[in-house]
């Protein structure tokens, strides 16, 4: 589920004068991350630009960033109460700002890797039960060992984050190794182009966690590939670590929801959660967060032995052997939207709709691009029973192919949404801001789109999005003008429609699907005009 940020910011301590020039263009950090209550000492990647220097940072002051004299990294202090998980920031001065930069707040302790550690020989070693490993693959044919020592019957999970948060351009390989060498497991791809592997470990001794990369961006080469942004975080445990939780996402409306634990190691396979809890944290390895949703959300387990089902429903189930998962509801002549969501599965699912008879109304794979989950809006041909079935593309089945089903009246809505977080206005050239319009369901109502926040001396100007034509899917917004003061903040791009008056604003999507409704303007103040000479 979104969540929207606030940003607040933290000053970097400076030993040099504010001085007008060049923007920070810093592209990333290494470590990416770190656990809670550390303080740690990070490198960029990219300048900190002229001048003080800002980190603008989602949640107040439990992140804190304090750069090094050399302006090319930071010591950053991680406050114990900080919140696990994905913190969006960036960096600006006068003179700019960077885009959204990932910072994971992690649970365990974490080390950094040592190179040279290509070889089970050089392999950097790490301590059980958990421990998460910061690493770069920075060069082509790069390889990274960690040894670690297991005995018998332990579950060994090795779980990377590279490609899908941080961004790094790498399609990451792990691989398990025994002390003569040989391989004893492998994965490339997960859920994501990031792996991960489940490992019982079958005898007492020092086992190998390797990794390497192919780009993620396929070419010609035929070689291990690396790089300066090939970051990544390795975390590996033997103690608890959820893969997914039952129901998948909890009822907003629900002051506490009862939650069954799927995973590795887990010591207490039932827990209840608040309303107001969103992500489970300590013992477990990794943080996992738990989204909530505007309609009802139970267990299959919950329905009626007839498997029917009331609209507005959400029901979590998986596909536990070749056979589909099969449910029913009783619908009226009218729309309805079906969603199969994958929500971190294996599942590649397959959605149809049936009648009465078995005769297929519709059926649905991909909703396109990399989005695999399978949804369908259609209109029901009459008033009476129908059945809706799920299954994997691959006939594949097990506790890791679960889904969340989504069944609701279908409703007309538009959204809104920017390629970017943070752009400059320059007193010589208007800004022009690109807005993406989804319009849903057939929603046909003119769109206009409004500033808010903008400082003194900037306007903005913007077409109405039509219900056809060009301007019904896209429309540029236009900042003009200068400011007598420098300017640098948040402001809200905002559609609304025409008749109904509904209300949204453009957002931006970060790499975890969180969206971010304020678009970073900074507007430098401009020189005054130079007096004439005088003769």
């Amino acid at each position: 589920m979104p969540r929207f940020l606030s940003c607040l910011s933290l000053v970097l301590l400076f030993l040099q004068p504010c001085v007008a020039g060049d923007p920070p263009t810093i592209d990333r950090f290494v470590p990416a991350g770190a656990q809670r209550g550390a303080t740690i000492d990070v490198k960029f990647t990219g300048k900190a630009g002229d001048g003080d220097l800002r980190v603008i940072i989602s949640e107040n002051d439990s992140i804190a960033f304090t750069l090094n004299e050399k302006r090319d990294g930071a010591s950053v202090t991680i406050n114990e109460s900080a919140r696990p998980g994905v913190h969006w920031l960036r960096f600006s001065n006068a003179d700019g700002a960077t885009q959204l930069k990932p910072f994971i707040v992690g649970l365990i302790p974490e080390v950094t890797e040592s190179e040279p550690n290509g070889k089970t020989s050089e392999a950097t070693s790490v301590v059980s039960p958990s421990v998460t490993a910061n690493g770069v693959l920075a060069k082509s044919g790069d390889v990274d060992t960690y040894a670690v020592t297991l005995t018998k019957g332990q579950t060994l999970v090795a779980s990377m984050q590279a490609n899908e948060v941080l961004g790094s351009p790498m399609d990451g390989v792990l691989q398990i190794v025994n002390a003569r060498g040989t391989v004893v497991a492998q994965n490339d791809d997960d859920t994501s182009r990031d792996p991960r592997i489940t490992f019982l470990v079958p005898e007492d001794g020092i086992w190998y966690v390797r990794t390497f990369a192919f780009p993620a961006a396929p070419n010609s080469s035929i070689h291990f590939a690396g790089g300066a942004d090939y970051v990544y975080r390795l975390t590996l445990t033997s103690g608890p670590m959820i893969e997914h939780v039952e129901p998948a996402m909890c009822f907003a409306n629900d002051s506490e929801t009862s939650l069954t634990l799927f995973g590795s190691n887990i010591p207490s396979t039932t827990i209840s959660i608040p309303a107001d809890q969103l992500e489970l944290a300590e013992p477990y390895a990794l943080p996992f967060r738990v989204p909530r949703i505007e309609i009802p959300s139970i267990v299959e387990s919950q329905l009626a032995a007839d498997k029917t089902l009331s609209i507005p429903i959400a029901v979590t189930g998986r596909i536990a052997s070749i056979s589909a998962s099969t449910f029913f509801f009783n619908a009226t002549k009218g729309q309805i939207g079906i969603q199969a969501q994958r929500i971190g599965s294996l599942l590649d699912p397959v959605l149809a709709v049936e009648d009465s008879s078995g005769k297929v109304i519709k059926e649905s794979d991909d909703i396109g691009g990399d989005n695999h989950d399978a949804e369908m809006h259609l209109t029901m041909p009459a008033d009476g029973q129908y059945r809706v079935v799920i299954r994997d593309r691959f006939q594949d089945f097990g506790d890791r192919y679960f889904y969340m089903l989504r069944c609701e009246e279908t409703q007309t809505s538009f959204a809104a949404t920017i390629a970017s977080s943070a752009e400059t206005l320059k007193a010589d050239k208007p800004l022009e801001v690109p807005i993406t319009i989804d319009r849903k369901h057939g929603f046909v109502e003119p769109i206009d789109v409004r500033v808010e926040g903008l400082p003194e001396g900037v306007t903005f100007e913007c077409p109405r999005s039509e219900k056809d034509g060009e301007t019904s899917k896209k429309v540029t917004l236009k900042l003009s003008g200068s400011t007598t003061e420098p300017f640098q903040g948040a402001i809200r791009i905002v559609a609304e429609s025409t008749e109904s008056k509904r209300v949204q604003s453009a957002t931006f999507a970060t790499a975890d699907q969180s969206l971010v409704s304020e678009f970073w303007l900074t507007a430098p103040k401009q020189p005054a005009p130079s007096e004439p000479k005088q003769d």
